[in-house]
This record gives C-alpha cells, structure tokens and sequence, in this order.
C-alpha cells in the first residue's frame, strides 16, 4: 500500500490509469483511500519471467518516484516487505537509512537476525 496526502487522491488515479495506458500492465487501485491509504498493486501473471519483471519493476519505479515526489510513501501499513525494498533508499533518504545501519549494527553485529530482509 502506498500513502499519499488526501488532496493527491485524484493525482494518484489519474498517474495510475496513464501508468496502465503506457505499459500494458494494468494497476489496481483499491483499498481506503479516506486517509490516503491506497493499496496500488500491478497486475502481471508471470513475474519469475525476466523480461516481465524487468517491465513490472520499471512500473513500480515510475509509480513509487511519483509517490515520493508528490508528498507520499510507498509503505502505509503494511511495511517495506522484499517486494519494495530496492526502493527503501529512494523513500526514507540517505540519513535515514544510515540511521537503521548504524541501529542495527548495534543490535545484531554478527548478522544474524533475519539476514537478507530489510538491511543488507
């Protein structure tokens, strides 16, 4: 789900359907939009497929920059997960993620703790 201020509700669909109209992928937005909260997800059957990925991941690159770039987040409720996370620089900035780094080396110098999720 991604978040965006109310008054870009109407941004973000129109953003969304020309999204559709210019890849071929379609993009469903649903979800609670009163708060801004709307879960916006591609549609594509065969992601495992390189060449897919490579056009659904484009997608979501064009989708979760104009996010950011209109005063939203890409993650609302449900977290970063690792279908978002080659975005998480891009969305929480450079202190930010430094910040979870230097957090988690503290916590888990060795690596050990879920390995691979969040933070390389």
């Amino acid at each position: 789900d991604i978040v965006v201020p109310r008054s870009k509700l109407v941004d973000l669909v129109n953003f969304a359907a020309q999204l559709q109209k210019e890849t071929d992928i379609p993009v469903a937005c649903f979800g609670h939009a009163g708060d801004g909260n709307i879960h916006t997800n591609i549609m594509v059957d065969n992601y495992a497929d390189p060449e897919i990925k490579q056009k659904a991941d484009a997608t979501l690159d064009r989708l979760f920059t104009w996010v950011i770039d209109n005063g939203g987040v890409i993650s609302g409720e449900h977290g970063i997960g690792l279908a978002k996370k080659p975005w998480i620089r891009q969305a929480l900035g450079d202190v930010s993620m430094d910040t979870h780094h230097m957090i988690k080396q503290a916590l888990d110098p060795k690596g050990i703790l879920n390995p691979g999720k969040f933070l390389d």
